[in-house]
């Protein structure tokens, strides 16, 4: 009787494994400390600043997973920005950001980098390894990608590096979201440490794009550099027409 008790339970534990769907999340204690540096940024942009969010219906479901969001990159704060006008507290999906690989030498600050899901990346050099853990990540993440790799000295829209239509290419995310970003840069200037108070920021959020007619192409560098291409004609569309 006990043997098919227990045999009862473990079926019942395969069978509740087996329907698991989707990605795992970052678990409540983890989401708690997340919550925490949210509700900074939160608080900063909306209380102490004022952020304004264009299109907001644009931005991912609170469960969406496979999501890439590409937006322009003019101040440090651009992450946060994006964080706090699109990311849901206790979110049960990983967010994702690449930062720099300098800011990983520094063990401490290398463990709150990862519990934050950030993740090191070469800046100026074709990291591969960054790429295919961008590839895998994107499968179950939502991740926050600026295609020009670096900030614009003047603000303007610069080129986008194929390595993102690359990433775009061999991830081919359910959805691939254009944002522009306006304001960042007067919150925290570069080469400033503390942000500033009493700044507008605007945050624009596109239509997922449809990237479909690209894949279907054989991969190569020219397909992976027209992919970022149209990812960077819908972020300067937003730009300009004021959405």
């Amino acid at each position: 009787m006990r043997s098919d008790f227990g045999s009862i339970i473990l079926v019942a534990v395969r069978t509740r494994n087996q329907q698991r769907v989707g990605p795992v999340g970052p678990g409540f204690i983890t989401n708690l400390w997340h919550a925490l540096g949210l509700l900074f940024w939160v608080l900063l942009l909306r209380f102490f600043n004022r952020i304004n969010i264009r299109s907001p219906e644009n931005r991912p479901g609170r469960a969406e997973y496979s999501v890439l969001i590409c937006g322009n990159h003019i101040s440090a704060v651009d992450p946060f920005v994006v964080a706090a006008s699109a990311m849901p507290f206790f979110s049960p999906v990983w967010w994702r950001a690449p930062a720099k690989e300098e800011l990983f030498r520094v063990p401490v600050v290398r463990s709150i980098l990862r519990t934050w899901g950030a993740f090191p990346v070469r800046r100026g050099k074709g990291d591969r390894e960054a790429m295919e853990s961008m590839v895998r990540l994107l499968r179950g993440s939502v991740i926050v990608l600026f295609p020009e790799g670096t900030r614009s000295p003047n603000g303007r829209l610069q080129p986008g590096r194929a390595g993102v239509g690359k990433i775009i290419y061999d991830a081919r995310p359910v959805k691939v979201i254009p944002v522009w970003i306006q304001g960042s840069d007067r919150l925290l200037p570069k080469g400033c440490i503390l942000p500033r108070f009493f700044r507008t920021i605007t945050i624009s959020y596109g239509l997922p794009l449809d990237l479909s007619q690209f894949y279907v192409r054989e991969d190569s560098v020219e397909v992976s550099q027209a992919i970022v291409d149209e990812v960077m004609r819908a972020i300067d569309s937003l730009q300009r027409s004021g959405l």
